[in-house]
């Protein structure tokens, strides 16, 4: 998130700004510091730069930075900066103790900015000590409630501006949020897209391929109809994707090859188990290119080989020595090629090459995961 984040800079390099500043002025003061006064600013100057140092060294713990510690601290050290101005003479409203009450002011804000209460009251509190040690030392009321009042504009204009970082940064968190739950929404949408076009090719894989057995099955038939129907219901029945665990391909192949129509040549080497997608994906293109040697190859046989290649790939291999075809020429509205044997081994991350030409058979080759080689 934009605003925790601006929250966790600005209470880091509050911190060294301030003490950039202050370390500095500290050493000026010293130096300026009347021979009879130098002792008490050189006390009171340490006390400052111990200050500085301790708050350095507690940004780099958290729990510490924002406990109750740090807060007395700033309070005592304020305090003792603010009336030890009568015991050093150092009461000028131009001295470096309203430039230490100053940039205290400034950089409270960001310091404490998830408790503004404590922010502010500390700016306050540096003010007022400010205020009543000069008048203690000087007791001269115009230059002193001079540089209070400039103070009391620096720290106001401090919280000011930390509250409009911190509306630009909800505003980058909200917009933020908004182009997540976009995403989200779109990724919902693919999922469920990408869910109807594997329902709608299981369709097509079962209940056309059911129908063209009954149209068969008019002229030599109707044996086996029933039993590939309680197969299709049984396949339209699961829920697309449902299936995340990981599943033996060579069962799924010999099951795919059992068709009752296309006598099989199986030769299927050790594989390991694949994720449900690819592994659903190859067993179903697989079921409908089977149908397809059925309806169009003319010839009764086909040969499927399986096994990994030199990388390591699955790969499975399907080939009949049928009419063959012109894959160029085949509709795009014809789903059983496109959507349910490439497009469905593409979705699952693999890829089907389809290999063919008339009077020459046909060779469809599964491999996944599909690395764009070749």
């Amino acid at each position: 998130m934009a605003e925790r984040e601006l929250n966790r800079a600005a209470e880091r390099y509050a911190v060294w700004l301030r003490s950039a500043v202050i370390v500095p002025c500290v050493v000026f003061g010293i130096l300026a510091a009347p021979d009879e006064h130098r002792s008490e600013t050189l006390s009171m100057g340490a006390v400052a730069i111990m200050w500085c140092a301790l708050r350095l060294v507690w940004t780099r713990n958290r729990t510490l930075s924002r406990s109750w510690v740090p807060v007395a601290v700033d309070a005592t050290v304020l305090v003792a900066v603010g009336f030890g101005q009568a015991a050093t003479g150092a009461g000028d409203p131009g001295g470096w103790v309203v430039a230490l009450v100053s940039i205290t002011a400034v950089t409270c804000p960001y310091e404490w900015p998830t408790r503004p209460l404590v922010g502010c009251g500390l700016g306050l509190l540096g003010a007022g000590a400010f205020v009543a040690g000069a008048l203690a030392h000087s007791g001269e009321w115009s230059p002193v409630a001079l540089a209070g009042a400039r103070v009391l504009l620096e720290l106001m204009l401090s919280r000011l501006s930390y509250v409009l970082v911190r509306a630009q940064a909800r505003s980058a968190d909200r917009l933020t949020e908004r182009v997540a739950d976009r995403r989200r929404q779109a990724a919902v949408a693919a999922a469920r897209r990408s869910s109807e076009r594997e329902y709608l090719a299981t369709l097509h894989d079962t209940a056309s391929t059911t129908l063209l057995m009954v149209a068969v099955g008019a002229r030599d038939g109707t044996r086996g109809v029933p039993e590939r129907a309680r197969q299709d219901l049984e396949e339209l029945a699961k829920v697309p994707g449902s299936d995340d665990g990981r599943i033996e391909l060579g069962p799924l192949l010999s099951a795919a090859t059992r068709h009752p129509a296309v006598q099989v040549e199986v030769e299927i080497d050790a594989l390991p188990p694949l994720p449900a997608p690819p592994a659903l994906a190859i067993f179903h293109g697989v079921r409908e290119a089977l149908t397809n040697v059925e309806r169009h190859a003319g010839v009764p046989e086909a040969s499927l080989r399986a096994g990994l290649d030199e990388s390591g790939r699955i790969v499975v291999e399907l080939r009949d020595r049928g009419r063959g075809f012109d894959p160029r020429q085949v509709a795009p509205h014809r789903r059983g090629l496109s959507g349910s044997i490439v497009g469905r081994m593409t979705r699952a991350g693999g890829r089907v090459l389809v290999s063919s030409r008339p009077g020459a058979g046909t060779t469809l080759r599964w491999t996944w995961p599909d690395d764009g080689d070749g």
